[in-house]
C-alpha cells in the first residue's frame, strides 16, 4: 500500500522538481541542507555510493516524507479546524498554510526529488549486480 504512495508518479521528474525551486530548499534545510552540511558537519545518511548505502538513503527518503506529509496534514487540520470554530480568521489561517508549505511540506518535495535521483542511481547499479529488491 505504501509503494503507491512512494513510487515516482507518471508525471514526476527532477526537472518538474527543480522548476518548484527543490534546489533553493535543498541549500537550507536544516538538517541535511548544503549549507548546514558544509558548515556544521550535519549529516543525516551516510552515502558510500554503494548499492546498499544508496537502498538505505532511498528508505530514509520515505520516512522523512512521511514524517513531513504527517505533520503537514496534523497542523493543516488543526488550522482549519480553528478556522471553522472562528477562532482565526481566513487571512490567518491563509498565512499559516503558506508558512505550512513552505516550511514543512517544501523538506517533503525535497525527498521526492532525492528519491527520484537516487532510484535511476539504484537501477543503473542493480543492472550491473545480481538482483536485489527495492521496494520493501
Amino acid at each position: 500500500m505504501l509503494d503507491i504512495w512512494f513510487a515516482p508518479k507518471h508525471f514526476e521528474s527532477t526537472a518538474l522538481y527543480e522548476r518548484l525551486g527543490v534546489r533553493f530548499v535543498k541549500r537550507y534545510v536544516p538538517t541535511g541542507g548544503d549549507f548546514f552540511r558544509q558548515r556544521y558537519g550535519i549529516r543525516i545518511v551516510d552515502i558510500r555510493g554503494d548499492l546498499n548505502s544508496l537502498i538505505q538513503f532511498e528508505k530514509c527518503t520515505r520516512k522523512l516524507e512521511a514524517i513531513h506529509v504527517t505533520a503537514f496534514l496534523g497542523f493543516l487540520t488543526w488550522s482549519l479546524w480553528r478556522a471553522i470554530i472562528r477562532q482565526t480568521s481566513v487571512m490567518d489561517f491563509g498565512i499559516a498554510f503558506l508558512v505550512y508549505v513552505t516550511l514543512i511540506l517544501s523538506p517533503a518535495m525535497l525527498q521526492r526529488y532525492n528519491r527520484l535521483r537516487v532510484n535511476a542511481v539504484i537501477r543503473r547499479m542493480m543492472g550491473r549486480q545480481p538482483r536485489t529488491r527495492l521496494y520493501n
